[in-house]
């Protein structure tokens, strides 16, 4: 980690430079919104199973014991939070993971936690 520039209201503040480098109420806005995405079990669960797999809107929705119409909001809310995407084959839709940064969040929190996920069937 990078070290700390240490800011206090007694003395020493720098609280202009703090607000200065934070992201302006908008960009926060749509950072809170990943966010939220990820904090459902539902979405989460569909975001790992992505990490390793491109799947139709069906398979996810069987995976997850959900009907394909709460699978399909589920997944409207990752995408408009710019996390997955899909490729439309014919009338199935196929979803992945929008890009390898979100892929870095979810396995940087992995590694945060100890926890890993299982590897691949042979």
């Amino acid at each position: 980690m990078a070290e700390l520039i240490r800011s206090c209201c007694e003395n020493g503040s720098v609280l202009s430079e703090v607000l200065h480098s934070l992201p302006n109420d908008e960009h926060v806005g749509e950072i809170a919104f990943v966010f939220q995405a990820l904090s459902d079990p539902t979405r989460l669960k569909i975001v790992l199973a992505l990490l390793r797999y491109e799947m139709c809107v069906g398979e996810i929705a069987n995976m997850l014991e959900l009907s394909p119409s709460n699978t399909s909001h589920q997944l409207k809310i990752l995408r408009l939070a710019k996390i997955v995407t899909y490729k439309k084959e014919g009338q199935m839709y196929f979803y992945r993971l929008k890009d390898a940064c979100i892929e870095e969040v979810i396995l940087s929190t992995l590694k945060h936690l100890k926890l890993e996920i299982p590897q691949k069937e042979a």
